[in-house]
């Protein structure tokens, strides 16, 4: 009797460890990664569930990595965040150039947000009216909870 119920638990104990490796595979083949290019998780959570082709994928894809090579490009200057810490540490204030520096970060943090805009815009450009169409409606779904969670 024993040992039926180790070779139960074994048998239970390797199913679930092989669903769990399959789902962990079928994760990763429908494009979501996790690590460094965590800022598109956003875009792909936006976009599961739409039936997307091989063709579209592959344009999403080139698409995403045109965007990540042109923002690590637009990184802000190691320099200029030395100056922001020599500005800091220096023993008078100047305001002119630390004006300066915050309106140069500014424009790159606008600069960002545009690229990334820019980026949805192409993304939704691939889609077909009827996947543009899901997508509205998963969001009206997203607002509509973040309303009622708002309220409680």
């Amino acid at each position: 009797m024993k040992v039926s119920k180790l070779i139960f638990a074994l048998g239970l104990l390797t199913a679930s460890s092989l669903s769990g490796v399959a789902l962990a595979h079928e994760h990763k083949a429908a494009g979501y990664e996790h690590g460094r290019h965590m800022q598109h998780a956003p875009m792909k959570r936006m976009l599961a569930g739409l039936e997307l082709t091989d063709s579209q994928r592959e344009q999403i894809k080139q698409l995403m990595q045109q965007h990540r090579s042109e923002q690590k490009a637009a990184r802000p200057d190691k320099a200029d965040r030395q100056q922001m810490r020599d500005l800091l540490a220096a023993d008078t204030f100047d305001e002119v150039t630390a004006r300066q520096l915050i309106e140069k970060q500014q424009q790159q943090a606008v600069d960002k947000r545009l690229a990334a805009m820019k980026l949805q815009h192409q993304v939704l450009q691939v889609l077909t009216d009827e996947q543009r169409q899901q997508l509205n409606e998963k969001r009206q779904k997203w607002q509509q909870k973040k309303q009622q969670r708002s309220d409680s």
